[in-house]
């Protein structure tokens, strides 16, 4: 037998191998729910900050309707307070982020009835004082510019157009109600009161919409969050495939900056990407452990193989103790000297280093010669039966470089494609 080293394949019973695949099964549920665990703290995290943000805003909108009381009638005051209340009890028994949408449209309700509630107490205010018909326009005009003034920003976001034709419309009753003659400003003052009513509408309108598709991107972002919270949990997931977790931040940060945009649609499609890449991430982590799990229980096999045939384990590590895929390193003595180094890689050969057995030199068949040591190859052979009968290890025929091929019983498989990466001594 050559200097060289030796190599085999390994292969598991079936039996042994559908066993594997199941405790990975069972390891996956695992981290399956430490994933969906993580995900839960993370939407938790996300309704709870939720919950006090709408907090903050009923009560600084409390706050301001207390300071201004005398802004608007008692029976107002107590209506608004009363809506105040109910929604302040509702708040802490919302389970879902979505459902902070009603409440903050709520809230929403709430401010524009507390503007117009100053607004009926301000235009009746005005109207006692005004007798005439003339006082009369100049307050339905004060009033359509106040309206206008409370909607101008919202309306200058949605509807432009109809912002600047108000204003105009506005504008020329002004010129016309500083003329002194009631008469023509009648019609005027109406249409315009008319258009300011359906600018407001249509603003809410675009504004509500704007909000329900800003809700929705917002969730799609924190969904996006809870996955990759939860990933970032997986400890398999970032044994192996921790580089392409970069792969969701960056898909992350394009839905941040889509809604910084308010490029609202182009979120679902980034959430079909997370999913689609985190089951991809998953997969290849799970088909990754597995091969892992196969070459530790090989070279436990091997481990304890050897030390039934009579000989000590010296070492068993990792040859690139940086890397998980790294082959597993064996090392075992007798008390006589001899010794062998096994290397059991998550895929591909399996090769012996020996040493201590006495080697002879024969005739090679073509002429020449060729090393053997009958007394290794008999221990490794006995180690392949040792496998195969008691862990369902399948080593392939013992091969090495320079082999006489009148002693194989069978033509090798394969040679190792590339040596040099192998153990040497023998």
């Amino acid at each position: 037998m050559s200097g060289s080293p030796k190599y085999s394949q390994a292969e598991l019973e079936r039996q042994r191998q559908e066993k594997l695949e199941a405790n990975r099964r069972r390891q996956a549920e695992l981290e399956a729910k430490s994933r969906q665990e993580a995900a839960e703290k993370e939407r938790k995290r996300q309704l709870e900050a939720r919950r006090q943000e709408i907090l903050t805003q009923l009560q600084n909108l409390a706050t301001q309707i207390k300071k201004q009381s005398d802004s608007i009638y008692p029976e107002a005051w107590q209506k608004l307070q009363q809506k105040e209340q109910t929604l302040k009890q509702q708040i802490p028994n919302v389970t879902l982020v979505n459902q902070f949408s009603s409440i903050e449209q709520q809230i929403q309700e709430i401010a524009q009835k507390w503007q117009e509630a100053k607004q009926q107490k301000w235009r009746h205010e005005e109207e006692a004082k005004r007798q005439e018909e003339i006082e009369r326009q100049q307050l339905a005009l004060e009033d359509s510019d106040r309206t206008l003034q409370t909607i101008q920003t919202d309306a200058q976001k949605f509807d432009p157009q109809g912002l600047s034709s108000v204003q105009k419309s506005l504008n020329q009753v002004k010129k016309l109600l500083l003329e002194g003659n009631p008469v023509p400003v009648r019609q005027p003052l109406q249409t315009t009161q008319k258009a300011i009513a359906q600018l407001t509408q249509s603003v809410g309108q675009h504004k509500q919409a704007w909000q329900q598709r800003k809700n929705q991107a917002e969730q799609d972002l924190g969904t996006i969050q809870a996955i990759i919270t939860g990933i970032k949990a997986d400890e398999v997931i970032n044994r192996w495939q921790g580089n392409d977790i970069e792969t969701l931040l960056t898909l992350e940060q394009q839905t941040e900056k889509a809604i910084a945009l308010e490029n609202f649609e182009e979120t679902a499609n980034l959430l079909n990407q997370v999913n689609t890449t985190q089951a991809e991430i998953i997969e290849k982590a799970n088909q990754a452990q597995l091969k892992a799990d196969q070459r530790d229980y090989i070279a436990d096999s091997i481990a304890e193989t050897l030390q039934e045939m009579g000989f000590s384990l010296v070492y068993r590590q990792p040859e690139y103790a940086e890397h998980p895929a790294s082959a597993i390193i064996l090392g075992a003595a007798t008390n006589s000297g001899k010794s062998i180094s096994v290397s059991v890689p998550v895929e591909g050969e399996v090769f012996y280093d020996i040493e201590g057995y006495s080697k002879q030199t024969l005739a090679a068949v073509g002429g020449g010669s060729a090393a053997v040591c009958d007394e290794a190859e008999g221990v490794i052979t006995e180690m392949h039966e040792v496998l195969a009968e008691q862990f369902g290890v399948k080593m392939g025929e013992l091969n090495w470089e320079g082999k006489d091929p009148n002693r194989q019983l069978r033509q090798a498989d394969s040679l190792p494609k590339n040596p040099s990466n192998s153990l040497r001594r023998f």
